[in-house]
């Protein structure tokens, strides 16, 4: 799942589109011409409180993606609650989900010399992908399961990606000579398997 925030604190948000309401407590009311119509919007649960961002352009979605923090800025947005449809909401549901738009989750991993000695000697960045419209997680093709920083791998059910990466100044050889694993999978007729994986350094 995406990870959201509002003011650097854990959030639940998603994407949404609903009926735009008009606000009296607000003169100004920045929506106010768009009432009465449907719109690309942001559900945000933060502190007891659900309240909607305005998502047309996208903003509002990058802001709970960055931190939810002053420096995004969004418009905040009233909307019919019984109006809510998931973003992407297919005309048939008995029809599979197209998967036409996509949230990408990159966490990168600054691997030390030690817990005393701050000097990075690796980097690892790991990838998740799924289908903003229904949700449905992507697989990786082709990797075998594990954690090496010689080449990418995946997790065990292949849907996050385990690259080691470098900076661009580093020498090729930077981290290679760090540990890893690999998960092996033994089918019940390889003899005196349990089925379960088994794990190899390398």
């Amino acid at each position: 799942m995406t990870d959201t925030r509002w003011n650097g604190e854990p959030c639940k948000a998603r994407r949404i589109t609903a009926v735009v309401t008009d606000d009296a407590r607000f003169p100004l009311y920045c929506a106010r011409d768009l009432v009465g119509t449907r719109r690309s919007v942001v559900e945000v649960e933060y502190g007891g409180e659900t309240f909607y961002l305005d998502d047309e352009d996208g903003s509002g979605w990058n802001k709970v993606t960055h931190g939810g923090s002053p420096r995004w800025a969004h418009s905040s947005i009233t909307i019919a609650p019984d109006t809510i449809q998931p973003r992407g909401q297919l005309a048939d549901p008995d029809k599979p989900c197209l998967h036409e738009n996509f949230d990408a989750l990159v966490a990168v991993a600054r691997i030390t010399a030690s817990d005393t000695d701050p000097t990075p000697i690796a980097y690892n960045a790991n990838v998740t992908v799924q289908c903003a419209d229904c949700g449905e997680p992507f697989r990786w093709t082709g990797l075998r399961a594990g954690v090496s920083h010689r080449q990418p791998m995946c997790n065990i059910d292949e849907t996050e990606l385990h690259a080691p990466l470098r900076p661009a100044s580093a020498d090729p050889d930077f981290g290679l000579g760090l540990p890893g694993f690999a998960v092996t999978f033994r089918g019940p007729d390889t003899p005196n398997s349990t089925g379960q994986p088994t794990t190899t350094e390398q």
